[in-house]
């Protein structure tokens, strides 16, 4: 700012601190200060707000860059086609002068309106999904979300840590280009304007240029500033993109065992420093360490859609599964190895909170001859495997007696519904009564009533009933009538006599044990009817 650009703001009464727009040049200089960088942006009003756009460079840009001002790129100048000079035609890729766009845009002039394409090489080195909002997340290991793509009106924003590691897992220049102007009035004056202030400005990484403008009258002012930056990559190796994705990843200590003074044994879960039965000498725990955790370490995945839980193993999608030991329901066994191999990073923290002292723990029977003698078991042993295997069964039997199956197939929106049938990890009753409704969906909410031809009664499990006398069956569906009665007189409404009624014998002060309890029943009761519906020559003795 010079003496006459002074001046026109005293005859103005104007602040001039925002005509400097040190903001803006801040922006230039370091434009990924922030955890957010607004990449593309258009605004015709000269109210100070900069419109920018961001691309990648090559790294022999540089002086290109320092060179000037202006824009070299825009948002447009990356569309393929084809050149020609005199009778030469050469295709060009759009991306072929060094430079490879962030976002680009395409004009539809039909339809008078743009459309904003994100470089496909960005989205696919970090595997990003666009959402139902066309914004793009990074899906981490366990199914959670973070934005890193933002539209947001007339502006595109990306989250700054993924631009820093692209530009390092590339070896590229990040270029940031601005156009910043503010006028004293949003009319721009009849006469003519000449510019009274010009100042260049080139720094290591940045080239800026400033004007200020007014009319003969000196009752306009406008400053504007065009400017070009750059960012240099970091060393490759921070991109934390495979093989650098694992090279600062922590392995947690976990209790293995318990002192005399009651002090916890603790040992990391790295599976590289763990003991294998080919070591001659093992100096460290052996892999297959039990390590016990409380059952509540669980509720977290059967909680959330994203998670497959069974008594035996945790997994998400296809991005990973971990073996765990729960046919013991009253705690939750996994090997040391496998916590440092097969659960991401974030997840050992999860698990530590539920740390359990091994004293008086032990690996099941079932997962002992399994993993450890490699015996092949025909029949679970923990109550909800039993239960699906009992239900299971009782399908393939009703289909070999009477033709159809006893079960419908789930709905889709049903299709995880068995899952969430569990022993509860705590006493209350919001879980107890979740488990409740699973356990009458799976098991009389999908009776298929069309296999039940010519019985007189209404409601499934007094058609089923009706259905088996018929037949010459008698089984007691108590299990049954009680899971229906808990479901109508306390999961689904508010509770009252009817829930008191079955105080004592179907629930009680412990709903932990009550569902211990159910789920045995249930499994006992699907286990006879299967043997019932056999030839008489097929039954157990």
């Amino acid at each position: 700012m010079n003496e006459a650009v002074f001046r026109v703001l005293a005859r103005l009464g104007l602040d001039a601190k925002p005509f400097k727009q040190e903001k803006v040049i801040e922006l230039v200089k370091n434009p990924l200060s922030g955890a957010w960088v607004t990449v593309y942006s258009h605004h015709d009003a000269a109210d100070g707000r900069p419109s920018v756009f961001a691309c990648f460079a090559d790294l022999a840009r540089k002086q290109e860059i320092l060179a000037g001002d202006d824009w070299l790129k825009h948002a447009s100048s990356f569309s393929p086609g084809f050149c020609v000079c005199a009778d030469d035609v050469t295709y060009h890729d759009g991306r072929d002068e060094g430079y490879d766009f962030i976002v680009a845009e395409q004009y539809f002039y039909p339809l008078d309106q743009a459309q904003i394409l994100v470089n496909q090489e960005f989205v696919m080195l970090f595997e990003l999904y666009r959402g139902e909002d066309g914004c793009y997340y990074s899906v981490d290991k366990c199914g959670e979300r973070e934005k890193v793509v933002d539209f947001a009106g007339d502006e595109v924003r990306v989250r700054t840590k993924y631009i820093l590691r692209f530009i390092a897992a590339k070896q590229c220049f990040f270029v940031y280009f601005v156009d910043a102007r503010l006028a004293s009035s949003s009319n721009y004056p009849l006469g003519s304007t000449e510019c009274i202030s010009e100042s260049d400005e080139v720094g290591g990484n940045y080239h800026i240029g400033q004007w200020y403008t007014s009319d003969i009258d000196e009752g306009y002012l406008l400053s504007m500033l065009y400017a070009r930056s750059f960012i240099e990559p970091d060393d490759v190796e921070t991109c934390g993109v495979w093989p650098f994705d694992e090279k600062n990843e922590r392995y947690p200590e976990f209790v293995i065992g318990e002192r005399p003074d009651g002090s916890l044994v603790r040992y990391t879960c790295d599976p590289n420093k763990l003991g294998t039965y080919f070591d001659k000498e093992p100096r460290a725990p052996h892999y297959l360490t039990p390590v016990f955790f409380k059952p509540a370490v669980l509720d977290k995945y059967r909680s959330s859609p994203h998670f497959d839980v069974s008594e035996r193993h945790i997994s998400c999608g296809s991005q990973w599964r971990c073996e765990i030991d729960n046919v013991d329901p009253d705690r939750v066994m996994v090997y040391l190895g496998d916590l440092g191999r097969d659960l991401p990073e974030s997840e050992r923290t999860h698990f530590l909170s539920f740390e359990m002292s091994p004293v008086d723990q032990r690996i099941s029977d079932e997962v002992f001859k399994t993993d450890l003698l490699n015996m092949w078991v025909k029949d679970p042993s923990g109550p909800v495997s039993m239960l699906m295997r009992a239900r299971m069964e009782l399908d393939k039997a009703w289909r070999k007696r009477f033709g159809l199956a006893l079960y419908r197939p789930f709905h889709r929106a049903d299709e995880g519904i068995l899952e969430q049938i569990h022993i509860p990890s705590g006493n209350g009753e919001f879980e107890f009564e979740s488990v409740t409704m699973a356990l009458t969906r799976a098991l009389v909410d999908y009776i298929d009533e069309s296999a039940l031809k010519d019985a007189d009664a209404k409601g499934s499990i007094n058609k089923l009933e009706a259905f088996l006398s018929g037949n010459d069956i008698v089984i007691d569906l108590k299990p049954l009538r009680d899971l229906q009665n808990l479901r109508s007189a306390g999961a689904a409404h508010g509770k009252g006599s009817k829930y008191d009624r079955l105080y004592g014998d179907v629930v009680t002060e412990d709903h932990r044990e009550d569902a211990k309890r159910l789920i045995a029943r249930l499994t006992t009761m699907l286990n006879e009817l299967t043997e019932a519906l056999k030839p008489a020559d097929d039954r157990k003795e």
